[in-house]
């Protein structure tokens, strides 16, 4: 009867811790599980490769616009980067600098001047949406200005992916 008794407590008290360690899990994949969709300039910094596409429209007339472009985003919002574009078949070397903002929701801002051999071009502003738990992006351009001024109409989206996420190359 002793026996059938400590047999019976120590199966309850395993049976109580592993109920105990199951809700502990369960809270612990539910807090993870909302960290990953919650963004932050933490959870966006790094370095990012994009490609762009769509068309500006200058005064001459519409123009297909591309480009690839590296660049690197830093916890406090910087941005810098290269990028080569292509305008009407117009290739150019460029350099970006700018800032972004990133909202909780996982979307934000970006505003990036470009520079060509240390002048600059224009200056682009984007609406962005973070995917993938922060190692995708989508954007497009909400507004093109000129450096001397002059507003553009534009359709121009771009893809970003976050290059390396934290790993080193070999």
């Amino acid at each position: 009867m002793k026996n059938a008794c400590i047999w019976i407590t120590t199966i309850l008290l395993l049976t109580a811790a592993s109920l105990s360690l199951q809700a502990q899990t369960k809270a612990n994949i539910a807090e993870h599980s909302m960290d990953d969709r919650t963004c932050s300039n933490a959870r966006v910094a790094g370095n990012w490769a994009f490609t762009e596409t769509g068309t500006v429209i200058p005064a001459t007339g519409a123009a297909p616009f591309a480009a690839v472009a590296s660049y690197t985003l830093d916890t406090n919002g910087n941005l810098s980067g290269t990028a080569t574009s292509s305008l009407g078949g117009t290739v150019s070397q460029l350099t970006l600098e700018g800032s972004g903002t990133v909202n909780s929701d996982c979307t934000g801002t970006l505003s990036v001047r470009v520079y060509e051999s240390g002048s600059l071009v224009r200056t682009a502003n984007f609406d962005v949406v973070y995917v993938n738990n922060s190692r995708a992006a989508r954007a497009i351009i909400t507004s093109l200005i000129l450096a001397s001024g002059t507003s553009l109409p534009a359709v121009v989206t771009f893809d970003a992916q976050k290059v390396f996420d934290g790993l080193r190359c070999p």
